[in-house]
This record gives structure tokens, C-alpha cells and sequence, in this order.
């Protein structure tokens, strides 16, 4: 993903939270490393990608 302000690629990660029925929660975002501006995602990470595919091919 490009950084709209200075057009460099933006860098992942991810923040975790502690929400009040204590649940936890994780939000996915790309920040730009030269002025740090975040963009947030709802895209699952690549592990989460993976563990859906081979839940799939188990399930076969």
C-alpha cells in the first residue's frame, strides 16, 4: 500500500486492544514509516489466510 501524502510503501501491523466485556481485539493497519500516518484494515492478515485455507481443505 502507498502513502498518500509522500507515495512510499506503508509498512503492516497490528494493535492490540482489551475491550470492556474483556474480549480482545486486534486491528490490522499500514502505517508509513517516513511521515507515520495509519491507514486501518479490516484484511485479514496473511496467518489468518492460511489458517482458513487449510480449514478448508481439512473439512474435504
Amino acid at each position: 500500500m502507498l502513502c498518500k501524502r509522500c507515495m512510499t510503501v506503508m509498512a503492516t501491523g497490528t494493535t492490540y486492544e482489551q475491550r470492556r466485556d474483556g474480549k480482545s481485539l486486534a486491528r490490522r493497519f499500514h502505517e508509513c514509516k517516513r511521515c507515520h500516518d495509519k491507514v486501518y484494515t479490516k484484511e485479514p492478515n496473511f496467518q489468518e489466510c492460511m489458517n482458513k485455507a487449510s480449514n478448508r481443505c481439512r473439512n474435504k
